[in-house]
């Protein structure tokens, strides 16, 4: 069957993405029309857009080393000030762009630019530009930057790569990307789309759907009682007050959207999984994997009617039986 498919923020706990979608394609969810993410999910949406099943992006992740990603350069603290300073961010960046070129160069259905995918509109992925103030989404807003030329980027030639490695640019911790505005001429910094908008599943609602949007919202803590902490103490208490607001804004309309969206909403807890730990142990891995699948079974047995913004359904025969 036909779906949409929007996919939350939430850093390394995308992971628990693969066990839903596992659950959603044995209810016959397999043709993903249209895909849309923030952040982890922007690489969720993006890895299903050139062909990956749930299997595949499992396996893929499975055999990933993360650790990559947390690329410092110089030896732990030293390499994390100079990147603070030269580049605005604890990292290089350069490990999560490789492996996010990585898995489109090796997908079923390669693409490198968002018109080499197949479908209209087939991807859209969010970030946020900083020093503009203002929510972007790819690609279709990608004509607010030019070149150093000056000739504005077009949406259908530019790099998924890019897109989503600024979807995926954890403030501070990933350095922002730099696009030059068009008008003004002055570099943006563009950063994680979850800052502005963590689940976007609106984006492909219209008035009357011919198949259902499914969304996959991540979310910390664990029902009904737990919910995240994060600790902010000791001389590093800047540090830790930083990532707090981080996570706030990403995750603090959890319980709005999960009620506001519920008949189409798969919520995932995370539990107290880290969004920035890249090295997840063996039994952290299976813990999401399990939450995903878990919540996807229990949603689905609900029978939901997908309704939209509108108050529209889906035609009966798009939804599970």
């Amino acid at each position: 069957m036909q779906a949409d498919g929007v996919f939350s923020g939430g850093g390394i706990k995308g992971l628990a993405f693969a066990g839903a979608l596992e659950v959603a394609e044995e209810r016959g969810y397999t043709d993903w029309v249209k895909l849309a993410g923030t952040s982890a999910g922007a690489i969720t949406a993006m890895a299903l857009a050139v062909g990956y099943s749930a299997k595949e992006l499992r396996e893929r992740l499975e055999a990933y080393d993360f650790k990559k990603i947390a690329d410092y350069g110089a030896p732990l603290g030293i390499g994390e000030a100079e990147n603070l300073l030269l580049r605005r961010g604890l990292t290089h960046g350069n490990g999560l762009h490789e492996w996010i070129v990585e898995l489109l160069a090796n997908a079923p259905k390669p693409a490198k630019t968002f018109g080499e995918l197949e479908g209209e509109d087939r991807l859209r992925v969010v970030g946020v530009d900083l020093a503009h103030e203002r929510m972007v989404v790819f690609p279709e807003d990608v004509d607010l930057y030019a070149d150093d030329g000056g000739r504005r980027y077009v949406p259908e030639e530019f790099p998924i790569a890019d897109a989503v490695r600024i979807s995926a640019g954890y403030p501070y911790f990933f350095p922002p990307v730099t696009l030059k505005d068009a008008v003004t001429g002055k570099d943006g910094a563009l950063v994680d789309g979850g800052v502005a908008s963590a689940y976007p599943v609106f984006l492909f609602d219209k008035e009357q759907p011919g198949h259902p949007t499914w969304g996959f919202r991540l979310y910390g803590g664990l029902p009904p009682e737990q919910a995240p902490y994060q600790p902010i103490h000791g001389p590093a208490w800047p540090i830790d007050m930083l990532k707090g607001v981080l996570e706030t804004s990403i995750n603090a309309l959890d319980k709005l959207e999960l009620e506001a969206f519920k008949s189409r909403t798969i919520g995932i807890p995370t539990g107290n999984v880290s969004t920035l730990n890249f090295e997840l142990s063996k039994q952290e891995k299976e813990f999401l994997y399990d939450s995903g699948r878990k919540a996807a079974e229990a949603f689905f047995k609900t029978k939901p009617k997908a309704r939209n913004i509108f108050g529209a359904s889906p035609p009966a025969a798009s939804l599970p039986a």
